[in-house]
């Protein structure tokens, strides 16, 4: 061989052996990735009668829609906390941890509760774990593994980076030939004709995705990087597994105070008015005396509100005094799970979870076709 054709010969060999030495966890993380691009509506798809209608709105809470959930919720102790989301879907009212992390990952469970914003009645009850969505999540930020399942899932993140870089060196035609590059080959067959084709197209969202998944799973080291001699918190964004949406943070185990459902409603009037903008979250005092914690996204940014029964309304905007490797973090984070860039960035990173899982399988059955061709030959493998 030449000197190129030999350099070409080892990126086509670290290539083909990356994909088939990380198949399945690969495509584990493909499909899942693809799964979280919607959490909501994959949510509401999966389970059709938690539907309301489109201009309900969960930030109109109402004295009635405590009262309905602590009713659903009665069994499992009082309502704690609240989640709400944009119109078009219920309001989700949640009680303290009722048992520990389900299979020791991501935050205690709780009983959450749904309920539709403009009827007020109880549309559906369930566990905060174990779900659909809890299992994409614990997949694909730690591969089930608990412990380690973080930082194995950062590694595989690696392997995709070079994954990407390899497909496109192999596939690079040099310049000026980029286009006749992706034209269909007859010879090759189809499915060699998209695996080449998807994974170039796709190749750079995907080294995108696992550059911020890296992130997400080594904050402190890329904090060294970016914010040199500052003091970093371990753990940031990425410390925990970005689990299943749920109503509060977690909370002791020991039950709240007494509540009366009207209070909600004044509590939220009054973060409100110290902080406009659309709430997203509201908690109960964890004791008595206690103050209440209001999630608030204004015009200076989210928010968090400590509201006490007396005094003044202490205000922490998230952007006043974040670090600059926060601040990178809180990016990285909001692109690898598509919450920034709009609908054009949502299905880019869907379909290059799709791609993942299929340029996997497909380098697979590329991979053992030739083998067993050549092995009918009589060349060998």
């Amino acid at each position: 061989m030449s000197p190129k054709a030999r350099v070409r010969f080892w990126w086509l060999f670290v290539h083909r052996w990356l994909g088939l030495a990380l198949l399945v966890p690969m495509a584990m993380l493909g499909v899942t990735g693809s799964a979280l691009v919607w959490p909501d509506k994959t949510e509401l798809l999966l389970n059709p009668q938690r539907a309301v209608a489109a201009h309900a709105d969960p930030a109109r809470i109402e004295a009635r829609h405590i009262a309905t959930a602590r009713a659903g919720l009665a069994t499992y102790g009082p309502v704690t906390a609240a989640l709400i989301g944009e119109p078009g879907f219920p309001l989700m009212l949640g009680t303290a941890p009722v048992a520990p992390p389900h299979m020791g990952l991501g935050p205690p469970t709780r009983m959450t509760t749904y309920v539709d914003p403009l009827s007020g009645q109880l549309i559906d009850t369930k566990r905060s774990t174990g779900d659909f969505i809890w299992y994409m999540h614990a997949i694909h930020g730690h591969l089930l593994l608990r412990g380690v399942g973080r930082p194995v899932v950062g590694v595989m993140g690696i392997f995709l980076l070079l994954s990407a870089i390899t497909g496109i060196v192999i596939w690079w035609p040099g310049r000026g030939r980029i286009l006749s590059a992706l034209r269909w080959r007859r010879r090759e067959g189809k499915l060699l004709n998209i695996h080449r084709q998807s994974g170039v197209l796709l190749s750079l969202v995907l080294i995108v995705e696992a550059i911020s998944g890296l992130w997400i799973s080594f904050p402190g080291f890329f904090a060294m990087i970016v914010d040199p001699g500052a003091a970093h918190v371990a753990g940031g964004h990425g410390g925990e597994a970005r689990g299943p949406r749920s109503p509060g943070n977690p909370r002791p185990p020991s039950p709240p105070p007494t509540i009366a459902d009207q209070k909600w409603v004044d509590v939220l009037a009054q973060a409100q008015a110290a902080y406009p903008g659309r709430p997203t979250s509201i908690a109960v005092p964890k004791s008595a005396g206690g103050a209440w914690e209001v999630g608030v996204n204004g015009a200076r940014g989210p928010a968090t509100l400590r509201i006490p029964d007396t005094g003044p309304v202490a205000i922490e905007v998230a952007a006043d005094g974040a670090t600059r490797a926060s601040r990178w973090e809180a990016a990285m984070t909001d692109v690898h799970a598509a919450t920034i860039g709009g609908p054009i960035w949502q299905w880019l990173s869907f379909l290059s979870g799709i791609a993942l899982t299929f340029l996997s399988l497909s380098g697979l059955y590329i991979w053992g076709k030739r083998r067993i061709l050549r092995g009918r030959r009589g060349v060998a493998p």
